[in-house]
């Protein structure tokens, strides 16, 4: 198979900017949090602080224990969309970029002569050499060139950080049986079990693997076809999908550490997804809530999500676009909540989205209005800036719950939700 796909992925994105900024974290430790408190995790880690055992999701305070240097440093979200944008500008200098997978990894197709292997490597250099020139000299990314976007990604994970690997078809499907199974993405813990479950524990029996066990595996046999392809460097291209939910959650600063407080910053989350779910042109049917706890006391456990004390509730309801009628489904939801614990963390999901040109709008006018008054404050608050515009019951956490970065979605900070 051809090469295909270069995939360009930056190593630890949010820490190497920081040390960009700030050279004087160059070679230290440093992991970035959502906000400066104890009771929180690390979003990132630079690599001096992966080395001591650090990463993802580590809570801070196994951080400290892990890394006794460790420098926290709070994250800048519109700092981390400006420079990736100068990279994807970096990066589509050199190249076109077909696809922006996430904050800090894109995917660009080869065609002709960049998909020589010689080509294809120098292509790559001169992609780092851009990125160093226009983003900063520590920043920097792997790497991989494959026949598929999938085993691009697969070969730019292979040698981090600042690695560079082709795999052409000379080498396949050999090169690949170095791995680990759950090095390729999609493939956890879970589906790591049901592959032993068929007889399946190394790459190379992965790869020789029959459509039919590969089907079997996943409970599919559409996916279990699409993975015998990818296996053997077909370029199979993802569907879109329609959009499924739209969520928010924040961990609760100190001083919002109260029932009220909690409730306000709910509310200001509510706004920001009924504000998103207008701007992308749809209308959500169903509504859900959660609350973490500090401690036990009055929560019902809850392992998907909200922690070892925390509650989560939620309600369907006709689909509506307005927020005054979401934040009346959301405030009923409130209300049935346990008595007691301290909250230290909200969140809400609107899903079963629905696109515009596919609903039916209300029939009765005072839900209309209630439409055309959310539009018209989107309208001001994109004009003067977010939440000039807001309902009385967010009175006092109209600052709270300040926009976040998640891997998978880059926001555009517009005036209106941010």
């Amino acid at each position: 198979m051809p090469l295909r796909y270069l995939f360009v992925d930056m190593n630890s994105f949010f820490a190497s900017v920081e040390q960009q900024d700030d050279p004087g974290l160059r070679g230290r430790p440093v992991g970035v949090v959502p906000v400066l408190a104890e009771g929180t995790c690390c979003i990132a880690a630079s690599y001096e602080a992966k080395a001591r055992g650090v990463k993802t999701g580590t809570p801070v305070w196994e951080a400290r224990r892990l890394c006794p240097g460790i420098v926290l440093k709070e994250a800048r979200p519109p700092r981390y969309v400006l420079m990736h944008n100068r990279i994807v500008d970096a990066v589509g200098s050199c190249v076109p970029v077909g696809r922006v997978m996430s904050i800090d990894e894109m995917s660009c197709p080869l065609l002709g002569d960049e998909r020589r292997p010689e080509a294809a490597n120098a292509l790559a250099r001169r992609i780092k050499a851009a990125i160093f020139e226009r983003a900063g000299d520590y920043m920097r990314c792997s790497i991989g060139v494959g026949p598929s976007e999938m085993l691009a990604k697969v070969a730019g994970d292979m040698r981090k950080p600042n690695g560079l690997v082709v795999l052409p078809d000379a080498e396949m499907p050999a090169a690949l049986y170095r791995l680990r199974i759950n090095d390729f993405p999609g493939i956890g813990p879970r589906m790591e079990r049901r592959f032993r479950l068929h007889g399946i524990f190394t790459v190379e029996q992965l790869c020789a693997a029959p459509a039919a066990t590969l089907a079997a595996v996943w409970g599919s046999r559409l996916i279990g076809e699409k993975w015998f392809r990818l296996l053997r460097g077909d370029d199979v291209p993802d569907k879109e999908g329609r959009r499924q939910s739209v969520s928010h959650s924040h961990v609760l600063p100190p001083e919002f550490r109260t029932d009220e407080g909690a409730f306000g910053v709910l509310v200001r989350l509510t706004h920001k997804a009924a504000a998103r779910v207008r701007k992308i042109d749809y209308w959500a049917g169903a509504v859900s809530v959660g609350v973490s706890y500090r401690g036990e006391a009055g929560a019902t456990p809850d392992p998907a999500g909200w922690g070892r004390a925390g509650w989560r509730a939620g309600c369907r309801f006709p689909h509506r676009q307005d927020t005054p009628g979401i934040l009346q489904e959301v405030g009923n939801l409130w209300e049935r909540r346990p008595p007691g614990g301290v909250p230290s963390k909200v969140g809400v999901v609107l899903a079963d989205l629905l696109p515009a040109r596919s609903a039916t709008p209300s029939l009765f006018e005072a839900d209309r209005r209630q439409t055309a008054l959310s539009h018209a404050m989107d309208d001001v608050n994109h004009e003067f800036g977010a939440s000039v515009v807001y309902f009385g019951s967010m009175f006092g956490a109209r600052d709270a719950a300040p926009t976040r970065i998640a891997f998978s979605r880059i926001p555009d900070f517009d005036r209106s939700t941010n």
